[in-house]
């Protein structure tokens, strides 16, 4: 006589569920290091260089000095 829960696999799949759930867990774990270290480091993506561009822009259309270009350039690095 066979029972529905006789292997591990047929209670709900449970071999299967549990080797989801590592790889659920271990791809939040994953994605939660990685942006952690992006954020601590201060690697806020393409912002920074938007800034710097629009400095320039800036610059290029004449609506700043080139020591004013120096002066910001300086505070944003």
């Amino acid at each position: 006589m066979m029972h529905w829960f006789d292997s591990c696999t047929g209670f709900q799949g449970g071999g299967w569920m549990m080797f989801g759930m590592f790889i659920f867990w271990g791809l939040l774990i994953f994605l939660g290091f990685y942006l952690m270290k992006n954020y601590i480091n201060g690697n806020n993506g393409p912002s920074r260089n938007h800034h710097i561009d629009i400095l320039k822009e800036r610059l290029a259309k004449g609506e700043i000095t080139e020591d004013e270009y120096d002066r910001l350039m300086k505070k944003l690095n």
